[in-house]
């Protein structure tokens, strides 16, 4: 997202993917929403969610919870959160709201497909088990 908020990253890689996946996140939402108002309140719900995001991973650096469960949590909740927010929105004219509400669900599928595929195929790296700073 452009506005630069400290993410807590597992490694490069989550990072990467993290970053990604709220860019994706930003431009659906962009698209589908009538007024700029939407887009910065939806702004603010996501920043919501990643200093809940942060505070899981000084969690999972404290040892209180796993830290799977930790890099796997912020697009199952951005999920939720978007879900919710659809049913407050005005759209442009002649769209439809299950056609975004596909689009950022295949989204969130491909990226805890991503995580979890990282996670397999590149499970230990120089900085695993410590958090890093987006």
């Amino acid at each position: 997202m452009k506005n630069c908020l400290e993410i807590y990253c597992l490694n490069k890689r989550h990072s990467d993917i993290v970053s990604s996946f709220l860019n994706n996140l930003e431009c659906i939402m962009d698209e589908c929403t009538y007024y700029n108002e939407d887009l910065d309140g939806f702004t603010e719900l996501i920043n919501d969610f990643i200093f809940f995001h942060n505070g899981l991973g000084t969690y999972a650096l404290g040892g209180e919870i796993d830290y799977q469960s930790w890099y796997l949590s912020l697009p199952q909740n951005v999920y939720w959160a978007t879900k919710g927010y659809f049913a407050s929105l005005t759209l442009k004219k002649g769209e439809n709201i299950e056609f975004f509400q596909e689009k950022v669900l295949s989204l969130v599928l491909k990226t805890i497909k991503s995580l979890d595929a990282s996670l397999i195929i590149h499970p230990g790296t120089e900085s695993e088990n410590k958090i890093n700073l987006n």
